[in-house]
C-alpha cells in the first residue's frame, strides 16, 4: 500500500503524518473500504457523492461512520491544503482497529489519467470472470486486483470487463460501463456493480440530454449487437471503448458518447468554478 502513497503529507484520525517519518500499515483486522477522489485546482471533485457512498459502503460492513463523515470531509479539504493542493487522486481508507474503533487514513496516491490521444481513439479491455462478493460497497479486494492487474499486463489492455457467472457484463474492475445500441444507452443494473459517481453523473446528463436509458443485465453476446462502449471512472472521466478482447469497435466516433464526453467535461469545469 505504501507503495501507492505520493506527496508529503497524509492524515490519520485528524493527525498529520509526515509520510518520510511514518509507514501507513497495508494488513488490517476488518475490511476496508474505501474511496478515491479526483482533486482539480484544490477542489476535491464530488467530495458529496463521495462521502455518501463512503457511508453506505461502510454500513454495509457493518461499520457505522455518520458521526465522523463531517471530520472526514474537513481533513479531505486540510490534506490537499498541506501538501499544496496537487492535481492527483486522493484516497480514503475507513476500517476498524483490534478493539473495535474506527480508524481513517487518507493520502494522495500515484495517479494515471488517459492520454488525450486514447480519448480520440478508445481504449482496449479485456473480459475477465469475476464477482464481487458485495457489489454495492466499495471493499478493498487486493487479492482480486492483483490477479486483474496480471492479466492486464499480460494483454496490454487498458481495462477489465467482469464477467458474472451467467456471463453477465457488470463493470469495469476500475469502472462502470455503458453500451449503445440504436441511440439508447444500456447500462447494467444497479444491485449487480459498484454504483460509481461517474456513472451517477453520466445518468443525469443522458436524462437531461434527452437520451433514452435501459438498465439491465448485459450478456456478452449483447456486443455483437451494440453500436459502442464506453467506461466511466474517476481517473478516466467517460472513455471510449474501442476493443472488448478481438472485437472492434468505432466508439470514439459515437455521436452520444461524443455528447456524453462533451457534457460530463461542462460539469466539472461548473462544478470546480462554483466550489471554488
Amino acid at each position: 500500500m505504501n507503495n501507492e502513497i505520493i506527496e508529503t503529507y497524509s492524515i490519520h484520525n485528524g493527525n498529520i503524518i509526515n509520510n518520510k517519518n511514518q509507514n501507513i500499515p497495508h494488513d488490517f483486522p476488518s475490511e476496508v473500504v474505501y474511496e478515491v477522489i479526483r482533486v482539480i485546482d484544490g477542489i476535491p471533485l464530488f467530495l458529496e457523492e463521495h462521502s455518501e457512498r463512503l457511508i453506505k459502503s461502510s454500513d454495509m460492513v457493518g461499520m457505522d461512520i455518520s458521526d465522523l463523515i463531517h471530520k472526514i470531509e474537513s481533513d479531505v479539504k486540510k490534506l490537499i491544503e498541506i501538501n499544496n493542493k496537487p492535481y492527483k487522486n486522493l484516497k480514503i481508507i475507513v476500517f476498524k482497529d483490534t478493539s473495535e474503533k474506527l480508524n481513517y487514513y487518507m493520502y494522495f496516491i500515484k495517479s494515471y489519467y488517459p492520454e488525450p490521444e486514447l480519448y480520440k481513439k478508445g481504449i482496449n479491455t479485456i473480459l475477465f470472470k469475476a464477482s464481487r462478493k458485495n457489489p454495492n460497497a466499495k471493499v478493498q479486494n487486493l487479492q482480486l486486483r492483483e490477479a486483474i492487474n496480471k492479466e492486464l499486463e499480460k494483454s496490454g489492455a487498458y481495462e477489465a470487463l467482469l464477467l458474472n457467472e451467467y456471463d453477465n457484463i457488470t463493470e469495469g474492475s476500475k469502472s462502470n460501463v455503458f453500451f449503445i445500441k440504436n441511440d439508447i444507452l444500456y447500462t447494467p443494473p444497479r444491485q449487480d456493480i459498484l454504483l460509481g459517481v461517474t456513472r451517477t453523473r453520466i445518468l443525469q446528463l443522458a436524462g437531461k440530454l434527452g437520451i433514452k436509458i435501459v438498465e439491465e443485465s448485459i450478456h456478452k453476446s449483447f456486443l455483437n449487437q451494440c453500436h459502442g462502449l464506453f467506461i466511466t471512472g474517476t481517473s478516466p472521466k467517460v472513455l471510449p471503448i474501442s476493443r472488448v478482447d478481438s472485437l472492434v469497435f468505432d466508439s470514439a466516433n459515437n455521436e452520444i458518447i461524443q455528447r456524453l464526453m462533451k457534457a460530463y467535461d461542462k460539469l466539472i469545469e461548473d462544478y470546480i468554478n462554483t466550489h471554488k
